[in-house]
């Protein structure tokens, strides 16, 4: 089962789907790529208001309920993608910012131009808190250009995830290129969309996954849009 491990469908509570009728359009064009499974992660800010979380959940509600009835395979499932910032460990504890399906995974993104030091002391921070993070486009950081600088984060225990549109060229041949390195090298882990709506940054994938496929084989492609986003959404290890 193909998951889409970064998507903003849920409608009305942040920048992604204004309401129902775009979230059934993005529905229809996700099953449409193949997609079985969504993480939808609408973004979280340590100023949102104090029922943020009960929103999220309220409209992921309406969601799981309207994926039901269009498509009975679909699984939807609930998190946020944080902006992170002081006081996101104690968000997290108190529930007003979400994880991954409950699990100790949490999705987190940075401004494009943060320092190195800054996510690592972000990752310990979260670590020593018993999350383990995971960081959303990790290809549109300033600091994370070299490999290196990523592999040095991978091995601190955070895993990384990436766009499609990247993949497959959104950022440029220069990017695209070193997207291919890093995949061969094992330095992501899994694939989101990050969609927003049916006409702008859509829930796109399947060009990804032959691209992918291709160049890293078919074992690849299904790790990292199958087999992690599977083990993730169930709070388990990932190897590698």
């Amino acid at each position: 089962m193909v998951i889409d491990m970064h998507c903003h469908l849920l409608p009305g509570v942040d920048d992604g789907s204004k309401d129902e009728k775009e979230t059934e359009k993005m529905l229809r064009m996700a099953w449409k790529e193949g997609i079985r499974g969504i993480l939808v992660t609408p973004h979280y800010h340590v100023d949102r208001s104090g029922d943020f979380a009960e929103r999220c959940k309220s409209a992921y509600r309406k969601v799981c309920s309207m994926a039901k009835g269009m498509y009975p395979e679909m699984r939807i499932f609930l998190g946020n993608e944080i902006f992170y910032s002081t006081g996101v460990v104690e968000a997290l504890k108190r529930g007003d910012a979400l994880t991954l399906n409950g699990t100790r995974y949490v999705l987190v993104e940075f401004a494009p131009y943060v320092e190195l030091l800054t996510i690592r002391k972000a990752v310990q921070e979260l670590q020593y808190a018993g999350y383990t993070p995971i960081l959303a486009h990790m290809e549109r950081y300033d600091c994370m250009k070299k490999e290196e600088q990523v592999r040095a984060l991978v091995e601190m225990g955070a895993l990384m995830q990436v766009n499609a549109s990247t993949i497959t060229g959104k950022m440029g041949m220069g990017v695209k290129r070193y997207m291919k390195k890093l995949l061969k090298e094992d330095l992501i882990h899994i694939i989101g969309t990050d969609a927003h709506s049916s006409s702008h940054r859509r829930p796109k994938i399947k060009k990804c996954l032959r691209y992918i496929e291709k160049k890293a084989g078919a074992s690849r492609r299904q790790k990292l849009t199958e087999r992690n986003p599977a083990k993730i959404i169930r709070g388990e290890n990932i190897c590698g």
